[in-house]
């Protein structure tokens, strides 16, 4: 097993509506470590024992009218939290969309329908997609904002990459591309704040419902060094597209997830990765879909986008506990 005095673990939050960071870090940790227990409960006790190998980026007050959950809603989450982990233990490793799609084996167990997961989909896209309009803006055109939106991830990254540390990276949504433009300037850019650790390697990348497929949100988040890079035929400009310090990245998507609709990134970033960053081993670079997303709020409503609902994978264990060895 890797020396989990040697470890550490980054969670990046997505949209900033979020409870503070200390409760974020703490319902996160749970239904991460409640995922792994089911598969290895020695991995599970080591991480429940060593609890400073989990950091959080946490970036939501980087957002200039962002406002903390009231109390009500913390509470109504942390239920929410116990609820899905309940469903990870009760339905084991079965929390995917068979290949057929919504088959009756589907409805039956996950209580779905087309109209069902449909509507789910609607019900939460116009929020979620207003949201990420309104932040993306933000991070892109106010670059003190995108910086401090940046900044946690970068001190942890340096701190842990000082202290000869293995580094792991669970983001979902939005933080997701904030981690990758983090990680592309630490392979790029030429202050020497970057340089310094140019050589140093996140050992897992794990983005969860991510919006890195969608061209069009993509080309809008992350500048324009993404039209020169592909529009150029020099290797040296193509290799500036991808980072240089990412050995595996692991990608979940959930049905239903608006946010992730196009739910690989293989035509998107694995592939140019292959053929001009290192030669990846099958299985290093990988897209996991058509995953379930049992999270329900307290109020009854379901999104399949929900950040809790993705730690709970079954896969996501079963890669991480792969990962530890």
């Amino acid at each position: 097993m890797i020396n989990t005095s040697k470890l550490t673990i980054v969670f990046v939050h997505g949209l900033a509506s979020k409870p503070s960071g200390a409760v974020l870090h703490d319902l996160w940790k749970k239904a991460f470590i409640a995922n792994i227990a089911i598969d290895s409960k020695s991995i599970a006790n080591v991480l429940k024992a060593n609890p400073d190998i989990f950091k959080s980026a946490y970036w939501a007050n980087a957002i200039p009218d962002h406002i903390e959950d009231t109390e009500d809603n913390v509470t109504g989450l942390k239920s929410a939290v116990t609820k899905v982990i309940g469903v990870r233990r009760r339905e084991g490793n079965k929390l995917h969309i068979k290949k057929a799609g919504l088959a009756k084996a589907n409805a039956k167990k996950f209580l779905l329908s087309i109209t069902d997961i449909v509507g789910t989909a609607l019900t939460v896209k116009d929020n979620v997609i207003e949201e990420y309009m309104r932040e993306v803006r933000l991070y892109k055109n106010d670059q003190y904002i995108a910086e401090q939106i940046r900044q946690p991830l970068e001190d942890i990254l340096t701190e842990a990459w000082d202290k000869k540390h293995k580094v792991v990276i669970i983001s979902h949504s939005m933080g997701t591309f904030i981690s990758y433009d983090v990680l592309w300037k630490f392979s790029h850019r030429s202050e020497d704040k970057y340089t310094k650790y140019k050589d140093n390697k996140v050992d897992y990348f794990i983005t969860m419902g991510s919006p890195l497929g969608d061209e069009k949100l993509r080309d809008f988040m992350l500048i324009e060094r993404w039209k020169k890079a592909i529009k150029s035929d020099k290797e040296e400009e193509r290799n500036r597209l991808y980072p240089l310090s990412i050995k595996k990245w692991h990608n979940f998507s959930a049905y239903g997830d608006v946010v992730c609709h196009d739910s690989t990134l293989e035509d998107d970033f694995f592939k140019g990765m292959k053929e001009t960053v290192k030669p990846y081993r099958k299985g290093e670079l990988m897209d996991y879909t058509k995953l379930y997303n049992p999270f329900v709020s307290e109020e009854g409503k379901k999104n399949p986008h929900k950040s809790y609902g993705y730690l709970i994978q079954p896969k996501l264990s079963q890669k991480f506990k792969e990962f530890m060895g």
